[in-house]
């Protein structure tokens, strides 16, 4: 169910230039489009992440009868130590996080803003 990532296996994220945007703004939304896809698929790298790192922390003090990857087998006992592991894994993921829904965020806005008017020959 779950594959355990290489610590530092996540790629940080990659800034738009300043180039880049300015031909986004200008008509060209392909890079904000690209930019936006990325950051979805780091957050959900991210998530999957830290969700491994607690089901493996955790792992290391389940009995037999308890299956990590099936949650049907899990008792709330589990998933209070699921939980608890997931809250101390905090640190390492939740203000990349933060970065990358805001970035989200402000993607998502440019890309709602209407196109500027294309100029007209004249």
């Amino acid at each position: 169910m779950t594959h355990l990532a290489r610590p530092g296996a996540l790629a940080p994220a990659i800034s738009q230039s300043p180039k880049a945007l300015t031909t986004a703004l200008a008509g060209n939304r392909q890079p904000l489009t690209q930019r936006l896809a990325d950051c979805r698929a780091e957050i959900a790298a991210l998530e999957t992440a830290w969700v491994a790192a607690a089901e493996q922390a955790l792992a290391h003090t389940l009995p037999r009868s308890i299956r990590i990857d099936d949650r049907r087998t899990w008792g709330r006992t589990t998933w209070d130590r699921y939980l608890a592991e997931a809250a101390a894994a905090e640190p390492e993921f939740k203000p990349r996080l933060r970065r990358l829904y805001q970035q989200v965020q402000n993607l998502e806005r440019l890309l709602a803003a209407p196109a500027p008017p294309k100029a007209r020959p004249t």
